[in-house]
């Protein structure tokens, strides 16, 4: 699978009577209904290639990518293909991640500042570290059902310093070690998304970046190279995302709700997914 050809990654495996229902993200969040009793997924856009399973009637798939007709998505590892004349259009935003994508990995999800630091102060008091952690706890969980093993350098309100976040990430040899933070401006109007590096983060900071951009509606700030010592001194794949200002009263609207962290959380996982498929 190809960066370029990336609107967004698997989503759902959902088994009945042995059938499996296959949900894919599309940039335009529309998901698909199977309007036939079986359908045919193949392993490449034709009726002469082989077939890789059957979808039943009701079973959801949404647009991967499309080509002359066919509708790509991934069924027990494989890319596979469906005729998109078969699938009618429904209205389901609610996502499921198939257990086993990411299964063997181990992910460092790190909830930054808690305890007596509490990062940056929004407006009406809102303390950074509290929506760090609600965000970071709904990340969590959407790995693990991927089948990802994931630690949290917290799992409450209390301090961890900076050499012991670096230090359970290497301990733990962590595939990838992800920081989540929140941004503060002086300045109301300063809003949007953005994740940085140091050094072997910069396939990984590039993947979520985008995959954040298509999921949430927040100004892409892009990814950006930073000493950060969370990043400069974890021997693992390591990045830090910056998920939105809460000094921008509007912005901190949107990032205290769980439609935004639920997107974030999504994006957060089809990028890995989409990163370690595509190492």
């Amino acid at each position: 699978m190809t960066y370029f050809y990336r609107f967004t990654l698997i989503i759902t495996f959902l088994f009945c009577f042995h059938i499996a229902t296959v949900t894919v993200q599309a940039k335009n969040n529309q998901t698909y209904e199977v309007n036939t009793d079986l359908l045919n997924m193949r392993y490449s856009p034709s009726t002469s290639s082989d077939i890789a399973g059957k979808l039943k009637k009701g079973n959801k798939v949404t647009i991967f990518q499309e080509r002359s007709g066919w509708v790509q998505t991934y069924y027990n590892g494989k890319e596979v293909w469906v005729a998109s004349e078969y699938l009618s259009p429904v209205d389901e935003t609610e996502v499921f991640f198939p257990e086993g994508l990411l299964s063997g990995y181990t992910i460092v999800i790190d909830p930054g500042h808690g305890g007596k630091d509490p990062g940056a102060i929004g407006h009406n008091g809102v303390m950074e570290k509290d929506l760090i952690l609600a965000t970071s706890k709904r990340i969590a969980a959407q790995l693990q059902e991927a089948g990802a093993n994931v630690i949290l350098t917290r799992t409450d309100d209390y301090f961890v310093s900076l050499n012991e976040r670096v230090h359970i990430s290497n301990s733990h040899e962590a595939d990838a070690f992800i920081s989540i933070h929140f941004n503060a401006f002086d300045a109301n109007y300063v809003g949007g998304i953005n994740t940085y590096y140091h050094k072997s983060g910069y396939k990984l900071a590039h993947i979520i970046q985008h995959s954040l951009s298509e999921e949430v509606a927040l100004k892409n700030r892009g990814v950006i190279q930073h000493d950060y010592r969370v990043l400069r001194d974890n021997e693992q794949v390591a990045i830090l995302v910056e998920l939105g200002f809460i000094t921008n009263t509007t912005e901190l609207s949107t990032l205290k709700t769980d439609d935004y962290q639920s997107k974030v959380a999504r994006a957060i996982t089809i990028g890995l997914i989409e990163y370690f498929w595509d190492s």
